[in-house]
């Protein structure tokens, strides 16, 4: 009886493949959704504390799933994307869900944010959008 020297390949018991992960779980491919949007939004934020730096120290951007039910009678028509609020520290608050909804791609998430991070800040500080985000495309 002769034994075989080559290795043998490990197959799950159904025969249908190897074990284990095809692509590594630190690929962008697994990233969730909801880790996409924060990434996304952290990376706008970053960029508008470059451009902007002390005008922003005392605002706070936050990030919520959906819009609370007092946003969304007062927006009566359409969903809110975010809201601001005045305090001491002021706040930005961005909602995901209603943002998500309406990119379809990756670069429309983006530019969604970044459109809408853009816009709440003008309202906040009362520049124009445009010198907060030099990409800033608007309402379509």
């Amino acid at each position: 009886m002769t034994k075989s020297l080559a290795p043998r390949v490990r197959r799950d018991r159904h025969g249908h493949g190897a074990r284990g992960p095809v692509i590594p779980h630190s690929a962008p491919i697994h990233e969730t959704a909801d880790e996409l949007f924060e990434r996304l939004l952290t990376d706008a934020v970053s960029d508008v504390n470059i451009r902007l730096g002390q005008e922003l120290a005392s605002v706070e951007i936050m990030l919520e799933e959906i819009p609370n039910l007092r946003d969304l009678t007062l927006a009566q028509e359409n969903v809110p994307l975010g809201r601001v609020e005045i305090a001491n520290p002021s706040k930005v608050v961005i909602y995901q869900k209603p943002i998500q909804l309406r990119a379809d791609t990756k670069q429309e998430l983006d530019r969604l944010i970044r459109d809408t991070l853009a816009e709440l800040i003008s309202l906040l500080i009362g520049i124009r959008a445009v010198d907060i985000d030099p990409n800033y495309e608007g309402r379509n």
